[in-house]
C-alpha cells in the first residue's frame, strides 16, 4: 500500500499522540494511586495518633465526652473527615457530627489495599481503637473517622482537571503546533515537489528548510535540462539535420493540420515535389562534402525566397518537399514554379567549386490530386518524373490535361510578348451603321492575332492574360496608334467615320493617357472628335475623384466616350449622371433575349432612358433581319453586328464604305 506524506504524517502523529496518551494515562492512574495511599496513610497515622492520645486524656466512658473540642478541632483541620466517632461496639459514646448517630458498616480504609484510588472511594470510614484503664480495668473504645467522600472526590476531580490540561491537553496542544509546523515546512513543500514532479507547470519558490531547497534547486535544474533535452530531441526528430529544413516527420505533422484547415475552408493547396537534376553527378565528381554544402545553400535559398504561410521540407537526398497555400491562379502558381527553378539555375560557387545545376518539379493539387500525404507524394512524383521525361528544368502538373492547358498558357504569355514584337497583332474593323438610313457612320476598331504557326488566334484568349500581368499597357498603347494612324488614313481616302477604341481600365488610369492621346491625335492630324473611346462598366467600380477628372479631360478634349457591354457589369444609374457619357452598347446577350416579355422590356427602358439623358444607344450582334426591325421600332441610333458586316481589314472596310454610299 502507498501512502502520501499527508497520510504517513497523519499516522506518525496518531501513533505519537497514542503513545504519549497511554504514557499519560498510566502516570496518571500511577500518581492517583500514589496519591489515595499517601492520603490513607496519613489519615492511619492521624488516627493512630488522636487515638494515643485520647488514650492518655480518657479514664472512664463519662470523660469521653469531654474529648469533643479536641476531636472537633481535628475535623476542622483535615478535609478528608466528615466526623469523628467514638464508640464500645454497640453505642456510640461521641459524634461531632449530629448527622451519624449510630454505628457505620464495616467498609473501613485499609492501608496497602492492592488499588488504593478505588479502594478510598468506596471506603467509609477508618477506625483505630482507643485502649486505657479504668481502676485497673481495661477498657477498649472504637475510635472511627467517617470520610468525606464528597472532599475526597473533589481532590481527585481536581486533580484530575490538573493532569488533563497538564498532561493531556497541553501535549495535545503542543503536538498539534508541532503537525502544523511539520505541515507548513515539510508536508506542503514536499506535496509541492511533488506536483512538480508530476505536472512540471509552476516552479515552486524557494524553501525555508535546507535540504528541502537542495531537493527543489535539484529538481528545477534537472526538469529545465530535461526540458531543454526535450525540445532538442523534438526539433531533431522533425529537422534535417544537414539543410535545417523540417523533414518527413515534420512534414507529416504539418499536413496532417493543413489537410484538416483545408477541408473545414474548402481551401485549395499545391503539393510540389523537387528533385534536383544530376545531383549524383556532383557527389561523385567533386565529393559528398561539395554536395551537402551546395544542399545547404540551395535550402537556405528556396526557403528565403517562400511567404511565411509557405512550407518546405528536405524529404531524401536532393528531394524537396513546397507547399504553397496562396497563389490567385494557375498561372500565379506557375509564375512561383518558375522563379523557383530560375533561381536554382544560376551559377553555385561552392568551395571555389562553379556549379550549374536545374531541378525537376511535380505539381499535385489538393483535394483534387489526393487528400493525404501518401497520395499527394505519389502523384507529385509522378508529375516530377513526367518534368524528367520531357526534358529536365521543368515543373509537370500530375493532370494532364490541366498541365497542357498551364503549359499553353504560359508558353501564349510569352507568345504574346513576342507577337508585338514579330508585328503579328492587326486591327479590323467591324462597321457602325445608323438605324433609320443603314449608312455607315463609325468603326469599332477590334485587335486580331494572327500567328504564323497558329493561325488567328481570337482576343477573348489573350487579352485576359494581358490584363492579368499589366501587358495590356503596352498592347494598348500599339492599339490606340494603330487605329489613330489608320483613322488619318481613311481622312485621306474621303472616308467619314467616327473611329471607336477599346481602352482598358488599367490603360486609362495610367498617367498620362490624356497627354500621350493628344500627342497621337496632333502627331497624325485627326479631330477629337472624329475618335471614340469604348470603355467597360469597370471603370466605375470605384467612383474616384481621378476618374471623374479623366473623363471630364476627355470630354473637354472632344472625343467621344461609348460604354461597352453595358448591362453586364457593375451597372448604376448613378455613374450615367454624374459622368460624361456619349454612347451606351447594348451587350448582345441581350439583344439575343429581345422576343421574349422580359428581354423587351430590358431593352426598351435602356432605350428609352438614352433618350432621356441625352446618351445613343447602339446594339451590339445584330445578326437577324427581325433583330434589325425590332431595333428600329423601339428607336436605337446604331447598331453592328454581322448582319451588315462582320470585321473587315482595312482594305475590305474601304471596299464596303464606298460600295455602301454609291447604293
Amino acid at each position: 500500500m502507498n501512502l502520501t506524506i499527508q497520510k504517513f504524517s497523519i499516522i506518525m502523529v496518531f501513533t505519537l499522540v497514542s503513545i504519549l496518551l497511554s504514557v499519560f494515562f498510566y502516570s496518571y492512574t500511577t500518581q492517583r494511586n500514589k496519591t489515595a495511599t499517601v492520603i490513607i496513610n496519613s489519615l492511619h497515622s492521624n488516627i493512630s495518633e488522636t487515638s494515643y492520645l485520647l488514650s492518655k486524656r480518657i479514664s472512664s466512658k463519662d470523660k469521653v465526652k469531654n474529648t469533643r473540642p479536641f476531636l472537633d478541632r481535628i475535623t476542622a483541620h483535615n478535609d478528608f473527615i466528615a466526623a469523628i466517632l467514638i464508640h464500645d461496639g454497640n453505642t456510640i459514646l461521641l459524634s461531632t457530627d449530629p448527622h451519624y448517630g449510630k454505628i457505620l458498616p464495616s467498609h473501613h480504609l485499609k492501608q496497602n489495599a492492592h488499588e488504593p484510588f478505588k479502594h478510598i472511594s468506596n471506603a467509609i470510614s477508618i477506625e483505630h481503637d482507643i485502649s486505657f484503664y479504668n481502676s485497673n480495668k481495661h477498657v477498649t473504645l472504637y475510635l472511627q473517622y467517617i470520610l468525606d467522600k464528597e472532599e475526597v472526590a473533589n481532590y481527585f476531580s481536581k486533580r484530575e482537571s490538573f493532569f488533563v490540561f497538564y498532561f493531556i491537553l497541553l501535549p495535545f496542544i503542543i503536538v498539534l503546533l508541532s503537525w502544523m509546523i511539520i505541515k507548513y515546512f515539510v508536508i506542503r513543500p514536499l506535496e509541492t515537489l511533488r506536483q512538480f514532479a508530476y505536472y512540471q507547470n509552476n516552479i515552486p519558490k524557494a524553501f525555508l528548510l535546507r535540504e528541502l531547497e537542495t531537493i527543489r534547486y535539484s529538481m528545477v535544474q534537472t526538469f529545465e535540462r530535461l526540458e531543454s533535452e526535450k525540445k532538442e530531441l523534438y526539433h531533431n526528430t522533425r529537422t534535417d539535420s544537414l539543410s535545417g529544413l523540417a523533414n518527413r516527420n515534420s512534414l507529416d505533422e504539418y499536413l496532417q493540420r493543413l489537410i484538416l484547415d483545408a477541408k473545414r475552408n474548402k481551401k485549395e493547396f499545391a503539393f510540389l515535389f523537387l528533385d534536383l537534376d544530376h545531383f549524383k553527378s556532383i557527389n561523385d565528381s567533386l565529393g559528398h562534402n561539395v554536395g551537402d554544402d551546395l544542399l545547404k545553400k540551395i535550402s537556405s535559398r528556396v526557403s528565403a525566397m517562400l511567404r511565411p504561410n509557405d512550407f518546405i521540407a528536405r524529404v531524401g537526398g536532393d528531394e524537396f518537399i513546397i507547399i504553397l497555400q496562396e497563389y490567385n491562379s494557375i498561372v500565379d502558381l506557375s509564375n512561383v514554379t518558375q522563379r523557383i527553378l530560375k533561381q536554382l539555375s544560376q551559377i553555385w560557387v561552392i568551395q571555389t567549386n562553379p556549379i550549374t545545376i536545374t531541378a525537376s518539379v511535380g505539381i499535385a493539387l489538393y483535394p483534387k490530386d489526393g487528400e493525404d500525404l501518401v497520395t499527394l507524394m505519389k502523384h507529385s512524383d509522378i508529375a516530377m518524373y513526367e518534368a524528367k521525361k520531357t526534358g529536365r528544368a521543368k515543373y509537370h502538373f500530375f493532370t494532364a490535361e490541366l498541365n497542357d492547358s498551364v503549359q499553353e498558357t504560359i508558353q501564349l504569355t510569352k507568345d504574346i510578348k513576342d507577337a508585338l514584337l514579330n508585328k503579328e497583332y492587326e486591327l479590323y474593323y467591324q462597321p457602325k451603321v445608323a438605324t433609320n438610313s443603314s449608312k455607315i457612320i463609325g468603326v469599332e476598331a477590334l485587335i486580331r492575332w494572327i500567328s504564323p504557326t497558329k493561325g488567328i488566334i481570337p482576343p477573348d484568349l489573350f487579352i485576359p492574360i494581358c490584363e492579368e500581368n499589366n501587358f495590356i499597357l503596352e498592347l494598348g498603347d500599339w492599339i490606340l496608334e494603330d487605329a489613330i494612324k489608320q483613322q488619318a488614313k481613311f481622312k485621306k481616302e474621303n472616308i467619314n467615320v467616327i473611329m471607336s477604341i477599346n481602352i482598358s481600365s488599367k490603360q486609362i488610369l495610367a498617367p498620362n493617357f490624356v497627354k500621350t492621346l493628344t500627342n497621337l491625335l496632333y502627331v497624325y492630324d485627326v479631330s477629337p472628335e472624329e475618335i471614340d473611346l469604348e470603355i467597360t462598366e469597370y471603370m466605375f467600380l470605384q467612383q474616384t475623384d481621378k476618374n471623374k477628372n479623366i473623363l471630364n479631360e476627355l470630354h473637354i478634349l472632344g472625343v467621344s466616350i461609348s460604354l461597352d457591354d453595358f448591362g453586364t457589369g457593375y451597372s448604376s444609374l448613378s455613374y450615367l449622371k454624374d459622368f460624361h457619357i456619349d454612347y451606351l452598347k447594348i451587350d448582345k446577350s441581350f439583344l439575343d433575349d429581345y422576343n421574349t416579355k422580359k428581354g423587351a422590356i430590358f431593352l426598351e427602358t435602356i432605350v428609352t432612358m438614352g433618350q432621356t439623358l441625352g446618351i445613343k444607344i447602339i446594339a451590339e450582334g445584330v445578326e437577324e433581319f427581325e433583330q434589325l426591325q425590332y431595333i428600329q421600332d423601339i428607336g436605337c441610333d446604331q447598331y453592328q453586328g454581322y448582319f451588315f458586316s462582320k470585321p473587315l481589314t482595312s482594305s475590305e472596310f474601304e471596299k464596303l464604305y464606298f460600295k455602301s454610299i454609291s447604293t
